[in-house]
């Protein structure tokens, strides 16, 4: 939903006099009357905004705060996926063939974006160049932004930084890559369950819903599909099947397969091998990794 700068009910009031001078009345929420000469008024506009809209919106598991969206860019805007199971250009279905999903590819719009090589941000964030991306061992990036690709000059300057946390950079502190052990405890102690939501004409856009377990329950992860409520969803965080975009290409594979999801560090001394959560319909791995050059998806959390 919108949120506008003046939340207010304009009342115009105008005599066709020529010698009337005209005011503006602006009747606000709660009944205060402000007015204005119209001599003084230059320009009216409505602008969004952009502090309501980021306000975090999160679900707790294991005390972080995920956010209940993806990392987007659209249309020269940064910002959440409004539904947790949103991604551009979605594959529905469920399609475990691991061959057929590879050689299946979406291609990624210039204009709208949500697969992100590692360690990029700034001048850098939207690129699919195999020659871009972050690449220095064991520095953990969250919250953290550099100027050069090795990670060895921080800096605090959203518009001098070209490296490092994208979403940290994107939502201008407001969010964070998740850490590894945040991953892996999410992976480990979680209850994962395969589902799908049913969007318009009846698709459907598969991934996993984890939750906490109950009193009396216990961490696993449940590979039968089932469908999922908008209550399910209320209950926890939402990871859909979005896929992969391979180095020096716009195309994305295994959509509608898997997920594949970014943390903040390199997999163990590998330069150019990135740790990630990697799920899929046969299970949920938080030991994985990937190549720094593909883009993978990003699910935030909240900075505290």
């Amino acid at each position: 939903m919108k949120k506008y700068l003046l939340s207010i009910v304009f009342a115009f009031t105008f005599v066709t006099l020529s010698a009337q001078t005209y005011q503006m009345k602006i009747v606000k929420k709660g009944g205060e009357i402000v007015k204005l000469s119209a001599d003084d008024i230059q320009e009216i506009s409505f602008e969004a905004d952009e502090s309501a809209q980021q306000t975090p919106k999160y679900v707790t598991l294991f005390g972080v705060k995920w956010a209940t969206g993806n990392l987007q860019y659209d249309k020269g805007t940064w910002k959440l996926a409004e539904h947790q199971w949103d991604y551009f250009n979605p594959r529905y279905g469920l399609h475990r063939n691991g061959t057929e999903a590879y050689k299946f590819e979406l291609m990624q719009a210039d204009d709208q974006i949500d697969h992100f090589n590692f360690g990029v941000c700034g001048k850098n964030a939207l690129t699919y160049s195999k020659d871009v991306y972050g690449n220095t061992t064991k520095t953990d990036i969250s919250g953290k932004m550099y100027t050069d690709d090795k990670f060895q000059n921080e800096t605090t300057d959203f518009n001098q930084a070209a490296f490092g946390d994208i979403a940290y950079w994107a939502t201008k502190g407001k969010y964070r890559l998740p850490k590894y052990d945040e991953i892996y405890n999410l992976a480990q102690n979680g209850k994962w369950q395969l589902g799908y939501i049913v969007v318009e004409d009846n698709k459907r856009i598969y991934g996993y819903l984890v939750t906490e377990p109950g009193e009396g329950d216990f961490a696993r992860v449940m590979t039968f599909g089932k469908e999922l409520t908008q209550e399910d969803l209320s209950k926890g965080l939402f990871l859909p099947f979005a896929g992969s975009r391979y180095d020096n290409t716009k195309a994305v594979k295994y959509a509608g397969y898997g997920g594949y999801y970014s943390s903040s560090i390199l997999f163990e001394d590998d330069k150019d091998f990135a740790r990630l959560l990697g799920i899929d319909s046969d299970g949920v791995n938080p030991d994985n990794g990937d190549n720094c050059r593909y883009g993978q998806s990003i699910r935030p959390v909240v900075v505290e």
